[in-house]
């Protein structure tokens, strides 16, 4: 994505790409920084090696929330009035719209940034709320601890291999859709905030008619990419409330459910296509929102008893 020897370069491009900063060397001389990543609607992952230490004074950020976790090398950063010494691979540093944040980068620091837009996280986060009452704006403890960190490296990394291999306009909405709101999820529900009590407080009961809805829904736009958020939203809960009710009515979650739903489908498919016309399980897989095919392969056998391949060898049953 970028790479160069040139400060005033380096500074623009990444102004470009994150929002107003400076960058104040430690030292004079020669560098070569690089900058690799993937971007998404709503969501950035970058990869950072600036080959020299340097003071980063970033402006309080205008429209997003940053993750900046280092995978080697050493980092400190004030804000909010702390002093941040995340440990590589092991802790982060959260950068959110309430003051300037100051990073120290040690020369060998090599840093993966997770750039997701303040409007996806409040969105997802009223969706797990349903009172209507004015709420302020995010605000996210500048500090992360190992289990949030470790899941979000995580979520990056498949993210990072799912789009390398397929390119952004190849991969199945659904996929992507469905991997954004993970990332999300983890940061909203596992990094302290300023709503955090009314994200983890006791649902509202759902009722019967609503989960039926909500389930009628998944059947009928099983091919499009549902989120459970986005679920939630269309029959007017909270997306904790109707975790609770499919439980309660389904005995499942609403993310099992859907997965139930989109094996039925791609098992009808399955079963009429001709094995003949060069059609392939995988093909299959992906119209269903099945990105990775042993997982496919794996529940559609425990569901169905058999492979999918052996479905697809003997078509019409």
């Amino acid at each position: 994505m970028v790479r160069t020897d040139d400060l005033d370069d380096l500074v623009a491009q990444v102004t470009d790409i994150m929002s107003s900063h400076t960058v104040v060397p430690a030292r004079a001389g020669h560098f070569t920084a690089e900058i690799r990543g993937v971007r998404t609607p709503g969501l950035s992952v970058l990869e950072m090696d600036y080959g020299m230490a340097v003071r980063l004074t970033a402006d309080p950020l205008p429209n997003y929330v940053s993750v900046c976790l280092p995978l080697s090398g050493a980092l400190t950063a004030s804000h909010q009035g702390r002093r941040l010494d995340p440990v590589a691979g092991r802790s982060a540093v959260v950068g959110t719209p309430a003051s300037e944040l100051v990073m120290d980068w040690g020369e060998a620091l090599r840093l993966l940034v997770l750039r997701i837009d303040l409007d996806v996280l409040q969105s997802l986060a009223a969706r797990f709320v349903t009172a209507q009452d004015e709420r302020p704006d995010l605000q996210f403890d500048p500090a992360m601890g190992e289990e949030v960190t470790a899941a979000l490296l995580g979520q990056a990394r498949l993210l990072q291999r799912v789009l390398a291999g397929a390119g952004p306009g190849a991969v199945n909405p659904l996929v992507m859709a469905q991997l954004r709101e993970q990332m999300v999820s983890t940061l909203l529900l596992g990094q302290p905030n300023n709503w955090t009590h009314e994200l983890h407080h006791r649902p509202e009961p759902a009722q019967r008619s609503t989960v039926g809805e909500a389930a009628d829904l998944m059947r009928t736009h099983a091919d499009e990419p549902l989120t459970v958020e986005g679920v939630a939203r269309t029959v007017g809960l909270s997306v904790r409330a109707l975790h609770a009710g499919f439980r309660r009515e389904l005995d499942r979650s609403p993310k099992q459910y859907l997965q139930h739903v989109r094996l039925e489908r791609a098992r009808a498919d399955l079963v009429v296509a001709d094995p003949g016309s060069g059609i392939r399980v995988i093909d299959i897989a992906h119209r269903w929102g099945f990105s990775h095919p042993g997982r496919f392969a794996a529940a559609y056998r425990h569901h169905y008893g058999e492979a999918p391949a052996a479905t697809l060898a003997c078509p019409l049953r």
